[in-house]
């Protein structure tokens, strides 16, 4: 299992968006200008744990996922994921706080999956990477 915790990145969700998958890939080009590669189909199993902190109103997400390819199901990605989700505060909330009780939180994970013998690896490693690196050491699973 591969345990990804603590790495700070920005999201932005757009609203309303009516995109057929026809024009999925065309979007991505040339609205947002991406670079596509369509990666192999794989399928993904996830388990979603949510902790509140009982001092700050602090919301984490504690994410398992097991993602196989399709056309390999040996081919197997197995990871943890540690994120901040939303305070449930009514009062402005520090950053550094939430680091803080999110370190304290990756730190109690790490600990408790090293003792089960559960995490191999502690690192950033994505799904992304994870179906890249497949593409690259088995170049006969194509996108369906």
């Amino acid at each position: 299992m591969v345990y990804r915790g603590v790495f700070a990145r920005r999201e932005e969700l757009t609203l309303g968006l009516d995109i057929t998958p026809d024009r999925f890939e065309t979007f991505l080009r040339e609205d947002l200008g991406l670079h596509v590669q369509a990666m192999p189909p794989f399928q993904r199993v996830r388990y979603d744990i949510q902790c509140e902190s009982m001092r700050t109103g602090h919301v984490y997400g504690i994410f398992l996922d097991r993602c196989s390819l399709l056309a390999a199901p040996d081919v197997v990605l197995s990871q943890c994921e540690l994120e901040y989700l939303r305070s449930r505060s009514i009062l402005d909330h520090n950053r550094d706080e939430v680091l803080i009780e999110m370190e304290r939180i990756d730190l109690w994970l790490c600990d408790y999956l090293a003792r089960h013998g559960w995490a191999t690896e502690h690192t950033f490693y994505s799904k992304r990477s994870f179906l890249r690196d497949a593409i690259a050491l088995h170049p006969d699973l194509t996108a369906s």
